[in-house]
């Protein structure tokens, strides 16, 4: 994963007026300073207010949400494990950019490892399993808000792949997730609009065909993802 050089900031006023949006749609949700701070940090980055580049200011991110620095520091560490920013030296945490190189690698091995994945997830996935899926499919496809989505889609793999029993290999997809999220979000590449069509696949416990449609699916996300990037 690289770093972008500075990017153009929205206008101040605006910038404010966002942040105040997200701050206040957070301050009543959350039952700690720590889940909210990650929530706020995490949709200004997903809704493109924190831009790929900025270095993230704690004091400012402290002020908006009426918190110490002690939780935005801790929110700053789990969001780089997300893979949302970068905590680089001598500057602090900054919102990540990958390059088309680093897309391409990323799905390569998610198409490597994912079908692993899912051959063990279909040995073992009830059928009050599948229904869990078949829910998440629907309500991701039934919102636009993009932190809802976000988390909506982490439930999908998390439920899906839990029935694996491989979890050192679940750990390593979702990071590898994580790390285009955020260019998924923004760019408005719906990574799941198409996601149905593993149904008929986990239904009938169809190893093969789920994995090849799978391996399809990733590759021309993958594509899409490289092509936008390559024009941004």
């Amino acid at each position: 994963m690289t770093v972008a050089k500075d990017a153009p900031q929205p206008a101040p006023a605006e910038r404010e007026r966002r942040l105040e949006d997200i701050a206040q749609s957070v301050r009543s949700t959350f039952q700690t300073i720590e889940d909210m701070t990650r929530v706020f940090i995490r949709e200004a980055i997903l809704r493109g207010v924190y831009r790929p580049g900025e270095r993230l200011n704690q004091d400012n991110i402290a002020e908006a949400l009426g918190v110490s620095r002690m939780p935005v520091r801790a929110s700053l560490r789990q969001l780089e494990a997300e893979g949302l920013l970068s905590i680089v030296p001598h500057r602090g945490a900054v919102v990540t950019t990958l390059s088309p190189a680093e897309i391409a690698e990323i799905y390569d091995m998610r198409c490597l490892l994912e079908p692993y994945l899912l051959e063990h997830a279909i040995e073992a996935i009830t059928d009050e399993g599948i229904e869990a899926v078949d829910s998440l499919t629907a309500r991701i496809a039934s919102t636009d808000d993009p932190s809802e989505r976000y988390e909506l889609r982490r439930q999908y793999y998390a439920t899906l792949y839990g029935f694996a029993g491989r979890p050192r290999a679940a750990q390593t997809a979702a990071q590898l997730r994580a790390s285009v999220s955020r260019y998924l979000m923004i760019q408005h590449v719906d990574e799941h609009s198409t996601h149905g069509g593993l149904a008929p696949f986990l239904r009938t416990r169809d190893v093969e065909g789920a994995s090849r449609w799978l391996v399809e699916h990733l590759r021309e996300v993958g594509a899409q993802m490289q092509q936008l990037v390559e024009t941004d």
